[in-house]
């Protein structure tokens, strides 16, 4: 009985249900503030996976959610900056689970080596290889160089090199596993858009009949983050409206994800996301087994939207009115790209490193340095033409990866990654954290479809 429950256990953790659940245990804590207990729950339920379970897709999704937890009022972020999870007690449980969850991935390895499979030693995963190894070098011989340059470099390598190595090695990839991982992507999607449309109804502000764009917030990110990771996310839900029968649910939650970046009144993300949603429609119209359904969505999508526009022009507008406030100014987008390439010149091998010289008076963040808004400037900058060589390699094994063998999981992933992609030469979110761990499983995942 006992050996029942425990297969029962790992058809729940293998199947739809359990990324399901962790999704629903997300927006509860973030939309109650009960983060820290919810994230409890969660790396504990991940603790037991680990025991019980021989195929690490399980992790994928709380992998690539888990930070959508952190609310407002504990966000290290504007307004508040809150110190709340540098309490002595907060911080001392959270290196509790944080060891606990490690020791366990390390206990899954251990128990499942006979399974896992070697890395590939060329390919995708040496591109990033040679990226990282760049990106080691950043600052040196400057006379602003610091430690710091080191330390957080290393924190992006565990999130591209060391989760790309991990869940290639433990995933059984099979037809079933790539579903799995676009679904995750899809529920990552849905659950910042839930988390988004709540604040509306909440914390969002309005004046003189417009947004206050500054208060649209979720802990985790402010407007730009969450219109760049929507933008981002979006064109997994149209994988699903080109593969599969009941795929019209997916074309519908795509748009839903489309004017829920509206909602976030970013401008790069608008933009972006207009792109990258057109480049969906267009594969979805000429491509796949159910291009035909698809032809009359988009027909009847195009002119659903034509009436809407006219019904509530008042409410569209109303929506409009920031970005039309804002035009096309650079933000002080400009400045900081000019800052960029003057250490860049300053430096031309290896850059002046992540932390240099420049120093933002707004930027009270105790980790990430200042970037500069654009992944090109950026890795100029920080990392020189040594640094910009790695990228431009490592972009290059990107691009041949996507249009090599060409199938439905790398078209509708390879979109996800140009949603990302764009929007970093406008902003940051190439080099934070937690977008980086679910590229990076973007890129196993584009990559052993080809291979299985």
């Amino acid at each position: 009985m006992i050996q029942n429950g425990f297969a029962a256990l790992r058809r729940f953790y293998s199947g739809r249900f359990y990324p399901l659940l962790v999704t629903l245990l997300i927006f509860a804590g973030h939309s109650t503030g009960y983060d820290l207990i919810f994230g409890t729950v969660i790396i504990l339920s991940l603790m037991l996976g680990c025991f019980l379970c021989d195929d690490l897709r399980f992790a994928l999704l709380p992998f690539c959610s888990l930070i959508f937890l952190v609310t407002v009022e504990h966000s290290p972020n504007v307004p508040d900056y809150s110190r709340y999870y540098l309490q002595i007690p907060i911080l001392i449980w959270l290196i509790v689970l944080a060891v606990g969850l490690i020791g366990s991935l390390i206990w899954f390895a251990i128990r499942n080596r006979c399974r896992a499979k070697r890395l590939p030693r060329g390919g995708m995963f040496g591109g990033m290889a040679v990226f990282c190894a760049a990106l080691c070098l950043n600052g040196a011989f400057s006379v602003n160089y610091t430690v710091a340059n080191l330390f957080y470099v290393s924190s992006f390598l565990l999130s591209l090199l060391g989760v790309y190595a991990l869940f290639s090695a433990y995933v059984r990839f099979n037809e079933t596993s790539f579903d799995y991982f676009l679904y995750c992507l899809v529920l990552s999607g849905l659950l910042i858009s839930a988390e988004l449309v709540l604040v509306y109804f909440t914390t969002v502000r309005f004046a003189d009949g417009s947004i206050v764009k500054e208060s649209v917030l979720l802990g985790w990110g402010v407007w730009t983050a969450i219109g760049g990771m929507l933008a981002f996310l979006m064109p997994a839900c149209f994988y699903f409206a080109g593969t599969h029968r009941r795929g019209w649910i997916g074309y519908l939650l795509g748009l839903s994800e489309m004017v829920c970046i509206l909602l976030s009144q970013s401008r790069g993300a608008l933009v972006v996301g207009g792109v990258i949603l057109v480049l969906c429609l267009l594969l979805l119209c000429l491509r796949g087994e159910y291009r035909k359904r698809n032809r009359w969505m988009t027909v009847g999508v195009i002119c659903a939207g034509i009436c809407f526009a006219g019904i509530f022009s008042d409410k569209l507008l109303a929506l409009l009115q920031n970005f039309n406030a804002y035009g096309f100014g650079d933000n002080g987008r400009f400045d900081l790209w000019k800052t960029g390439i003057r250490h860049f010149l300053d430096n031309p091998f290896f850059g002046s490193g992540f932390y240099d010289s420049f120093v933002n008076e707004s930027w009270k963040k105790d980790v990430y340095p200042y970037l500069y808004h654009n992944t090109v400037v950026q890795m100029l900058g920080a990392a020189g033409t040594v640094g910009f060589i790695g990228y431009a390699w490592h972009r290059f094994c990107t691009v041949r990866l996507v249009l090599k063998n060409p199938n439905p999981v790398k078209s509708y992933l390879g979109l996800c990654i140009a949603g990302l992609l764009l929007f970093s030469l406008l902003d940051v979110l190439f080099f934070n954290t937690y977008p980086t761990v679910i590229y990076s499983l973007m890129l196993v995942f584009m990559d052993r479809s080809e291979k299985e």
